[in-house]
Parts: structure tokens; C-alpha cells; sequence
């Protein structure tokens, strides 16, 4: 076979190739080295073969490269694959690299792939400081005195640091993956189950909106309510809703000394307000009732009597039992009359022996019924020491014009002239 006819073989090889590709079977050297008599010429053909082989081996192994196997071999006398041997060094060794960093190691670096090396590079930069971000974030929350819990825009528990483990009993692995509003805010105050859809956390972390609440309660593993105050706040990346942060204290010690507090403002304002010795109201407290009761009557044109009583020779009973004696013929005798009247009347100890009753919606005949009943009784009851006493009432109603000063000095005018009618009775004065 002459030169030419080898070359026009070659050459109608080569654009065949160059249209139609390597495929399946690569590039077929079309001459046989053997069959070529002139020996130089054989020897071009051979190493031309060769040179053939190397190119399907080398697109062999590029084509095994891109589809990520790294594991693919080339044989040591391939020319032309070199530079791709060594592509294969770096790929491996990225691979590994990448592991480390998958594995938590960011010391990391590549310097031996160009534009490449440069964004991997800055990518550790970046993940290394999200890391320190975090790690700062996690010792925050760490050393926090307040519980705190992470939740995807379910609702679903995805963190939750260490004091709102300990707060509430449970282990991380106990409530991770969990709905924060159906095992730690599932109940109100009082004990009742919420409703899905009336939960207010539940319907703050899906609507993605703030919620606050200064008298909740979250449920312990152990059951126990316990009472919190929070916050809840909706998380955004990129204006996209992400959850929330939901942040709680235990405010069981705060409840307890509002609780005191209560029970301390309570007990002020009953001594304020009350007579020591007999529990029922004192002047001050009466006073301020009659100046209020004064105002609706002028206001609604409603009827409105006072009663004022003292007991009988008081200063008797003091001499002859005692001042004990005397104490206790005055708590009787309050017991004896709040059993007599209405809820809605107002009775006081004015002073002393002497006593007063603000019947409201009373007309005069009403409230000279209730005082005559009032010294009936008193008359009849059976007080020890001594057996008995008597009293005496005067009775008046409001009118128009009055004040406390007027309406008190009409029914203490009518009080005196009880007594100076000879005492154990009733007088009215209009």
C-alpha cells in the first residue's frame, strides 16, 4: 500500500470521527501495520495505531471523570492523558477534603484549582464564621436565665436550650420533632385544653406574627402547670416566614408574692375599713358608703333612710360586768343585727355604744319597721351579762338637698330625742 492511499485511509477515518464522534467503539485505526511491506512505513502505522489507542483511551477516561468516578484507571504510557491523571489526583483529593468539612473540620483549604480553589476557599471562610456565629449563639442561650425554644412554622420543636430542659423535666429527645402548642402550651391557666385553632401560640407561629403573654402556663413532663411568662417571635429569611423563637421564665415565685401581696392588701384594707372589735364596718368606711349612696339617690331620685342606735346605759353594764362583759354585749349585738338585714345595707359601728344602718331603697315607713323590728329583738335576745338591754333609734330619710352632714344630724336629732322620750324606743325626724 502506497503513502497516499494510507493517508486518504487515515484521513477519511479521521472525518468520519470528526462529524459522527468517538462513539461505542472509538477511533479504528483503518490500516493493518503488518500488512504494509515497506518497513518504515509499517513503523508510522504502528505508532500511528498507538497514538489512536491513547485518544479512546483517554476519551474513555475523561467520559468516566465527569460521570464522578474517580476510581477509573489509565495506563502509565498514555501521553495524552496526563493532565487528566492529575485532574483525577485533585478531584480525589477535593473529595476528601469535602468530607472533612461535612465532618466539622474548617481548617480546610485548595489551592490547586484555580477560580475553584478561590470559592471553596471562600465558602470555609463563610461556613467558619456561620460556626462562630452559632457556637456564640449556642453559649448564649447556654448561659441564659430563661428557657428557650426554636419551632419550624408548624410549630415543631427544633431546639430548645438547656434551662428550658431543665425548667421543663423533659429530654431533648423527648420533645424534639414535637408541636410546641400540643405537649408544652396545650393548656390554659385553669386547666382546660385549648382548641387547635384557638391557641394563640399555635396561631402566632403560623401566621407569623408577634405574640406576648404575661400569664400563660406551660405544661411540665411531670403534669405540673407551670406558670410563665413569654414571647414569641416570628423568624424571616429573605421576607420568607422560617418559625420562631419562643422565650419563657418561671414566674411561680412572682405569682406567690402577688399572691402575699393580695392576701396583705386584703387584710389593710379590712382593718382600714373595719371595726376591730366587732368585724363589722367602721366610721371611715361608712362615711365614704353613705357620701356615694347620697350621690345615686340625688342622681336616680331613689328613696334612701338612715338608722342610728345606741344601747341604753351602756356605761352601766361597763361598771357592773366589766369592760370584757361590755365587749362582748357589742359583738353580740352586731351579730345579732346583720342576721336582720339586707345585703345591700350598709352597717357600721359609729362609735362607742353607738351604731348606724344606710338602708338603701327604703321609704321612712320601711325604715322605722326595720328599726322597730331591730329593738324588738335586741330587747328580747338573751346577752349573759347582762340578761338584757335596750336601745334606742332614730330613724330619717334622705331628701332632696341633703348631704351626709344634714342627713346624719336629722337622724341624730332624732336618736336624742328617743332618749329624751325615755329611751327603748323608735322616733322618726323628716
Amino acid at each position: 500500500m502506497d503513502p497516499r492511499k494510507i493517508l486518504e485511509e487515515i484521513d477519511a477515518c479521521l472525518k468520519k470521527a470528526m462529524v459522527q464522534g468517538l462513539g461505542k467503539n472509538g477511533l479504528v485505526f483503518p490500516i493493518d501495520p503488518v500488512a504494509v511491506e515497506d518497513e518504515h512505513l509499517s513503523a508510522v502505522c504502528h505508532r500511528l495505531e498507538t497514538i489512536f489507542g491513547m485518544i479512546n483511551e483517554s476519551y474513555q477516561y475523561s467520559e468516566h471523570l465527569s460521570r464522578g468516578d474517580l476510581k477509573t484507571k489509565l495506563s502509565r504510557n498514555n501521553i495524552f492523558a496526563m493532565p487528566l491523571k492529575g485532574l483525577q489526583a485533585s478531584l480525589a483529593h477535593l473529595t476528601w477534603q469535602t468530607r472533612q468539612v461535612a465532618d466539622g473540620d474548617l481548617n480546610q483549604q485548595v489551592h490547586f484549582l484555580g477560580e475553584f480553589s478561590d470559592s471553596f476557599n471562600h465558602m470555609i471562610s463563610s461556613l467558619r464564621e456561620k460556626k462562630m456565629i452559632e457556637q456564640r449563639l449556642k453559649l448564649i442561650t447556654d448561659v441564659l436565665g430563661e428557657g428557650v425554644f426554636l419551632v419550624d412554622t408548624h410549630g415543631k420543636i427544633i431546639f430548645a436550650n438547656p434551662e428550658a430542659i431543665r425548667l421543663l423535666g423533659y429530654r431533648f429527645d423527648e420533645i424534639e420533632g414535637a408541636f410546641i402548642h400540643e405537649i408544652i402550651h396545650k393548656q390554659k391557666s385553669n386547666g382546660t385544653l385549648y382548641k387547635l385553632q384557638e391557641n394563640p401560640l399555635f396561631n402566632a407561629i403560623a401566621s407569623g406574627n408577634d405574640y406576648n403573654n404575661d400569664d400563660g402556663v406551660f405544661t411540665c413532663k411531670s403534669g405540673f402547670l407551670m406558670p410563665i411568662s413569654f414571647i414569641c417571635r416570628a423568624v424571616y429569611i429573605d421576607n420568607i416566614l422560617d418559625g420562631a423563637v419562643i422565650a419563657f421564665r418561671d414566674i411561680t415565685v412572682q405569682k406567690k408574692h402577688l399572691q402575699t401581696l393580695k392576701e396583705i392588701n386584703d387584710l389593710l384594707e379590712k382593718q382600714a375599713t373595719t371595726d376591730a372589735l366587732t368585724g363589722i364596718f367602721n366610721r371611715m368606711k361608712f362615711n365614704k358608703s353613705l357620701t356615694n349612696e347620697i350621690q345615686r339617690a340625688q342622681r336616680y331620685s331613689t328613696s334612701l333612710s338612715l338608722i342610728i342606735f345606741d344601747i341604753d346605759h351602756f356605761k352601766q353594764v361597763n361598771d357592773t360586768y366589766g369592760h370584757l362583759a361590755g365587749d362582748t354585749v357589742l359583738k353580740n349585738l352586731a351579730g345579732l343585727v346583720v342576721s336582720n338585714l339586707r345585703e345591700i345595707d350598709v352597717f357600721a359601728r359609729w362609735g362607742g355604744e353607738e351604731f348606724v344602718i344606710q338602708t338603701p331603697e327604703t321609704c321612712p315607713d320601711g325604715a322605722i319597721k326595720l328599726a322597730e323590728k331591730l329593738r324588738s329583738k335586741i330587747e328580747k335576745h338573751d346577752f349573759s351579762e347582762p340578761e338584757k338591754i335596750t336601745t334606742s333609734f332614730g330613724v330619717t330619710t334622705f331628701k332632696k338637698g341633703d348631704n351626709t352632714i344634714s342627713l346624719l344630724n336629722r337622724a341624730d336629732e332624732a336618736l336624742y330625742r328617743a332618749k329624751e322620750g325615755g329611751r327603748n324606743q323608735v322616733v322618726y325626724h323628716g
